[in-house]
């Protein structure tokens, strides 16, 4: 099926392939093409998360130049083969903004500033490669005494001047802001909605990238935290959670996101404990719930069903990026290949219905707090 694309993220930071001589990004022409063989497609899909330094310092506090010696500027300036290759590729491709070291909300006008600066360059590659979309976090560290609605307000200011640098430079590709763990937000469906909604008010393009593994994450957090809806005395469940989010946000997400949710790991290989791997494990995709909670693990296979019921069974495409951290990339390309065929699979079969529970009768807001619910609001095009 053309509506079902699973790819990966891949980034400078990862040493796991270190040992087989592969180097992103000045091999990625090469992940490309074991990307092909490993998962069987057409094309390779992947999202792109540079963390190598952009800039350096012109002038105190704001003035930022492009650091010449950037990898990933070098990497596709000077190798127009896999320039070619990824301008022509006919799956989604992305970047992500740089993150690492990096706080757009700092009260350290330096730290800001470069961080602003940092995310123009990553954007302009964006543009350069012929990326699909790129995704923007509003928020990049956790926060925790900080006020979310005065931490939201700033970040939204941030979120302007993106804007501003975007339609300045007529680039195409289309802004995503990504579903975050707690504190960091939107970290809720609820939330999600919300923020999207005004995000939309300064750029209409906007779109959602759903992270599931940052929304096991945030349940868990807020849970800890004392943050968390109860339902009866209890907290609601995950997979309650993850239905009522896509219940509100299902026609905002561009794409998803999704890594191995175990304990409080949330970048393992899907279905298996941290320390397996794909060529000698069996992922865990159609279980039972039984044996997912058993294993301290989310209910891979209903979230896949979830996701599905979300997307192609509403003739919507589904893009989904694994995102698996320090492994090695055939393990990675190998799960993309599982994961793929059991999706494939899955649409292929007859649609079945998906038994509803009941919904919270609350709605979080930007500060976490319960509020009534009110009417969604219809979203903007995009």
């Amino acid at each position: 099926m053309n509506d079902i694309f699973v790819g990966c993220a891949l980034s400078d930071v990862n040493r796991a392939d270190v040992p087989t001589g592969l180097r992103v990004p000045e091999r990625l022409a090469d992940y490309a093409r074991r990307f092909r063989e490993r998962v069987g497609a057409a094309d390779f899909c992947f999202e792109l998360q540079p963390e190598d330094a952009w800039t350096l310092p012109a002038a105190f506090p704001d003035r930022f130049v492009e650091r010449k010696t950037n990898r990933w500027w070098r990497a596709f300036r000077q190798n127009t083969a896999q320039l070619d290759l990824f301008r022509s590729s006919s799956a989604p491709v992305g970047v992500h903004q740089p993150i690492q070291g990096r706080n757009v909300l700092s009260s350290n006008y330096f730290l800001k500033y470069e961080a602003i600066a940092e995310t123009h360059q990553a954007m302009a590659l964006a543009e350069f490669i012929g990326a699909s979309y790129f995704v923007f976090h509003l928020a990049m560290a956790d926060a925790w005494d900080w006020d979310r609605r005065d931490q939201l307000a700033k970040a939204l200011k941030i979120f302007r001047a993106f804007e501003a640098f975007y339609h300045a430079s007529s680039f195409s590709f289309v802004p995503c802001i990504e579903l975050l763990e707690y504190p960091k937000f939107p970290a809720t469906g609820g939330e999600a909605l919300e923020i999207l909604l005004r995000c939309r008010e300064i750029w209409p393009e906007t779109r959602l990238i759903f992270d599931v593994s940052h929304l096991w994450s945030s349940r868990r957090r807020m849970m800890a935290a004392g943050r968390w809806e109860s339902r009866d005395g209890r907290p609601v469940g995950f997979l309650d959670t993850l239905e009522y989010a896509l219940e509100q946000t299902w026609n905002d997400i561009y794409l998803f996101h999704l890594g191995g949710c175990w304990e409080s790991e949330t970048h393992a290989v899907p279905g298996l404990h941290p320390q397996q791997d794909p060529f000698r494990y069996e992922m865990k995709l159609r279980e039972s719930a039984g044996v997912y909670a058993e294993a301290g693990e989310m209910d891979l296979n209903r979230a896949l069903d979830l996701v599905l019921h979300y997307t192609v069974r509403k003739e919507i495409p589904l893009r989904l990026m694994l995102q698996i951290f320090d492994r090695d990339v055939d393990q990675v390309f190998e799960a993309a290949r599982v994961i793929r065929a059991e999706l494939l699979a899955r649409a292929a079969d007859q649609p079945r219905a998906i038994e509803s529970p009941k919904k919270p009768r609350a709605r979080k807001s930007v500060d976490g707090r319960s509020r009534p619910r009110q009417r969604k609001a219809k979203p903007a095009a995009g």
